[in-house]
C-alpha cells in the first residue's frame, strides 16, 4: 500500500503563520510530506531562540522532524532533546 508521508512539524511565529501555511500547502504534496504547523506565542519568528522554543514546543505524536525558522538562534540540540526527534533549520525566508 501507500507508505505514510513523513510528518514534519514547522515552528513559526504569529506573523509568519499565514505565509508559511501557503508555502506548505503548495510544497507538501509535491515534496511528499505531511506538514504540521506549531505557532508559538511570539510575533516575529526571528526573535525565537532554541532555548525558548525548547521550553514551549509541544511535539505531536508521530512527528519525524521539527523544522525551526532559519533565523532561530542557538543550539539545535536543545530543541531535539526536548522534542525527542531530529531538528533542523529551515531556509532564512
Amino acid at each position: 500500500g501507500m507508505t505514510a508521508r513523513p510528518r514534519l512539524l514547522f515552528v513559526t511565529g504569529k506573523l509568519a503563520e499565514p505565509a508559511l501555511r501557503r508555502v506548505l500547502d503548495d510544497l507538501a504534496p509535491r515534496a511528499g510530506f505531511e506538514p504540521h504547523v506549531a505557532v508559538l506565542n511570539i510575533t516575529v519568528a526571528a526573535l525565537m531562540t532554541t532555548a525558548w522554543v525548547a521550553r514551549r514546543l509541544a511535539v505531536p505524536e508521530g512527528t519525524e522532524k521539527v523544522i525551526l525558522p532559519g533565523y532561530c538562534r542557538g543550539e539545535l540540540d536543545e530543541v531535539a532533546a526536548a522534542a525527542g526527534v531530529p531538528v533542523e533549520r529551515g531556509p532564512k525566508d
